[in-house]
């Protein structure tokens, strides 16, 4: 049994110094197999096999090692060994009745089995750098992801309810279904959908996270810690929700939030929550989902805040050289341009004078 384990990403793991495309690669890894699931949390509970990792001085061939491997093969074996016989049984039920009814028996006795491993396991879609994915799920439920955004959901999705997890940005357009309601989480909102088209924006290095609904009816319940009902925070189309992250300061004044119409009137005592929150109306829903359709919009953004998005969209790293260009403004727009059409387009509109330089994915900005 050949393993592909991520050695150097378990290590960074039990350092903390995993950094947001390495966690979701080690989550992805993760949630392939419940196999791989299985050897990471027997990682977990080995203290000595932890240790070794955080020393540099792991060798996956010691004893410890094989005393996992020991406790995990039994199992995977059994199955193998249950297909196995699985085939013989069909093989021969051809020629025998008697032994074709011992056979389907069989069949569905693993298949019953097997459904009970497939409620626990998990499908992930992750959309890396530089593209852009779409996908479909079970229930006719369209999704689009952005660069650098991932997309959870259980294998028995659909059956009993409609539940996904996300990370970064996605564009939804969600079966109707009124028996049951369609969940997305992120780690920090909940968001319960009727059937309706909407967009979100939750990357992890960003300090908030938006909701625009473009078109019917969902309601938004941030994550609380410790005791207390939920809140819920409904919206209407061309309405975007803005939630404020908990280590992101006070970046939102209290006077900039609209509270009428945004909460439930029976809940006053949530009325102090609302400090995380900023509630946008009319807002241009066009320009929203343009990026599914491969435009990148600026609209007076700095440059710090346009180098998160060209460095997902474009794949590269744009550094700095001197840091006053970082408060540089740009507005406009970019529809299929290459990396170099782009960054010269920036410098011809730009009102301030800067140079650039393009080292493969390494872009350097530097004042004259």
């Amino acid at each position: 049994m050949k393993l592909n384990i991520p050695w150097g990403l378990i290590s960074k793991k039990l350092q903390n110094e995993l950094s947001p495309d390495d966690e979701r690669k080690l989550e992805f890894w993760r949630n392939s197999t419940a196999l791989n699931e299985t050897i990471f949390r027997e990682i977990m509970d080995d203290e000595r096999i932890q240790d070794a990792l955080k020393s540099g001085k792991w060798n996956d061939i010691s004893g410890d090692w094989q005393a996992i491997l020991n406790r995990i093969e039994p199992s995977v074996k059994k199955f193998t060994i249950a297909r196995y016989k699985f085939r013989i049984a069909m093989a021969a039920a051809a020629a025998i009745l008697i032994l074709c009814s011992v056979a389907i028996a069989f069949f569905f006795t693993r298949y019953s089995e097997l459904k009970k491993q497939q409620a626990g396991s998990f499908t992930y879609i992750f959309s890396p750098r530089g593209q852009r994915t779409r996908v479909v799920l079970p229930d006719s439920t369209k999704v689009w992801l952005n660069s650098e955004s991932s997309l959870r959901y259980a294998s028995n999705y659909n059956a009993e309810k409609r539940e996904v997890t996300m990370v970064g940005e996605a564009f939804f357009q969600v079966h109707h279904d009124p028996a049951r309601p369609f969940l997305v989480f992120t780690e920090a909102i909940k968001i319960k959908v009727y059937g309706t088209s909407f967009n979100i924006k939750a990357f992890p290095e960003e300090n908030r996270i938006e909701t625009t609904l473009i078109e019917g009816k969902l309601s938004i319940t941030p994550v609380k810690k410790g005791k207390g009902q939920d809140q819920e925070i409904f919206l209407k189309p061309n309405e975007k929700c803005i939630y404020l992250r908990e280590n992101a300061g006070a970046a939102i004044k209290k006077e900039d939030i609209t509270a009428k119409g945004a909460v439930q009137e029976n809940k006053p005592e949530y009325v102090a929550d609302l400090s995380k929150v900023q509630i946008k109306t009319n807002i241009n829903t066009e320009e929203e989902m343009q990026w599914k359709e491969g435009k990148l919009i600026f609209r007076n953004e700095t440059f710090d805040q346009l180098a998160l998005k060209m460095e997902r969209w474009y794949d590269i790293k744009i550094h700095f050289v001197d840091g006053k260009i970082r408060d540089y403004k740009f507005t406009g727009e970019f529809d299929k341009e290459t990396i170099n059409q782009a960054m010269e387009a920036l410098k011809l509109s730009s009102q301030k004078s800067y140079q650039y330089e393009i080292v493969y994915r390494d872009i350097y900005l530097k004042s004259k």
